[in-house]
Parts: C-alpha cells; structure tokens; sequence
C-alpha cells in the first residue's frame, strides 16, 4: 500500500470530478481490497518459506507478516466505521 501526499489525493480527486468520473471512489475501494488481499498472500507465500526451510532474512519475513496483519486489521475497522455510519444513518428519522 503506498501512501501520498493529501496536495497528490486532492489534486487527483479534482481532475477525476472535472472529467465527470462518479467511480473514483469505487476504484480506491478496490485497490485498497486488492492491496490487502496481495499482503495476505506475501505472507502466506512467507509462511510457507518459512515452513521449508527457505528463509534468509528472517527480519523480512517477519515485517511482510506483520505488514500483512496492520493491512487486514485497517481493512476490518475501515468496515466496521462504515457500518456504525450507515446504521446510525438508519436510525435518523426522516
């Protein structure tokens, strides 16, 4: 997952609306998932280096896990904020 400036996200953000482009926010979705779902996978390819005996850098194995584990625990509290708002958007009454 890269990180960027927020000027390079707003910017971005400004050229897409002015283009008319409404799945801007449906491709950072699923970049995001795809992000996600590629860390996973580095490290169950880790994992399984481990268990073979394959490993030279140790550090490194640990720091894809751990990246795996910070990236699957952001995606599960990025849902859970999503479903506290619409739920409290249910509750509003009209």
């Amino acid at each position: 997952m890269q990180i960027e400036s927020i000027t390079n996200v707003l910017a971005s953000d400004v050229t897409q609306t002015q283009r008319g482009s409404e799945s801007g926010f449906l491709d950072l979705v699923e970049k995001f998932v795809a992000d996600v779902n590629g860390d996973l996978q580095a490290a169950t390819q880790a994992k399984e280096r481990l268990m073979q005996g394959k490993v030279d850098n140790m550090v490194a194995l640990m720091a894809t896990v751990e990246k795996a584990d910070i990236s699957l625990r952001l995606a599960t509290e990025i849902r859970n904020k999503a479903l506290e708002a619409y739920q409290e958007i249910m509750r509003m009454q009209v």
